[in-house]
């Protein structure tokens, strides 16, 4: 009798053991998952040159490629062509197309080409960095040695070059695509296409709008407020000529 109600009890232990450290056990899994999940993004800091050529070059090119990317994905707006329905003090709706901001402000379109044609003039240059640093990241590798005992504190550089490029190569694309059709979406605005308009804007937002579907944001202004923002970016259009300003039919 005593073995078994022995028996009966290790068993009862054991069934508020098993779930405790089965739990413990998916607890340490998913807290493993979320520091997997925590991954910082790189950072990249130039260090002190090292006084050899090949090595030195190879960081200049590292923190020159950096700045590029930084300035290229970070300090840019891209605005939006919406249509715009001017209401009179009647309630009449006059329907018009123009470039505006998230806040719906009307924005000079000539200004918004003008930026667009610059990243995408400027992205095939880049592009030719990201090869270059390709070709110096094997001289740096074999001038590593060189560097004495300071090749043990400027090992770790070596690993940034792959992650600028992939970075560069994977960020910048993206926006590069988005400023050629957003320069076709303007350059279609101007010319009075609004079909063209209409299909580029299903492009951009390809991820926002239904399959087939060229979806574009509708916007209301009273027309006092239409006719005040309208005579400020006509200005601004007039003073930002575009004409020589022709896209590349070649995507990079």
């Amino acid at each position: 009798m005593k073995k078994l109600l022995t028996f009966i009890a290790l068993s009862m232990c054991l069934g508020l053991i098993a779930p405790v450290q089965a739990n413990n056990f998916v607890d340490k899994k998913e807290k493993k998952e979320k520091k997997k999940k925590a991954k910082k993004p790189y950072v990249w800091v130039m260090p002190a040159l090292t006084g050899n050529k090949d090595f030195d070059d190879y960081l200049k090119l590292c923190d020159d490629l950096n700045n590029k990317i930084v300035s290229y994905s970070e300090n840019i707006v891209f605005y939006e062509v919406a249509e715009v329905h001017v209401i009179d003090e009647s309630g009449e709706k006059d329907i018009q197309y123009h470039v505006v901001d998230s806040a719906g402000n009307l924005r000079s379109a000539n200004k918004a080409y003008q930026q667009n044609f610059d990243l995408i003039t400027a992205y095939p240059l880049i592009a030719l960095d990201m090869t270059n640093l390709t070709l110096v990241s094997s001289t740096a590798t074999l001038a590593l040695p060189d560097l004495g005992l300071n090749s043990l504190t400027y090992g770790k550089y070596l690993k940034a070059g792959p992650i600028l490029i992939g970075r560069g190569g994977k960020e910048m694309k993206e926006i590069y695509k988005r400023a050629r059709n957003q320069a076709k979406q303007i350059k279609a605005l101007k010319e009075g296409k609004i079909d063209d308009v209409k299909a580029l804007n299903a492009e951009i937002n390809a991820s926002d709008v239904e399959a087939g579907t060229a979806s574009i944001r509708v916007i209301e202004k009273q027309k006092t407020d239409y006719s005040t923002e309208l005579e400020k970016v006509t200005k601004e259009d007039n003073e930002t000529p575009i004409e020589d300003m022709d896209i590349p039919e070649e995507e990079v």
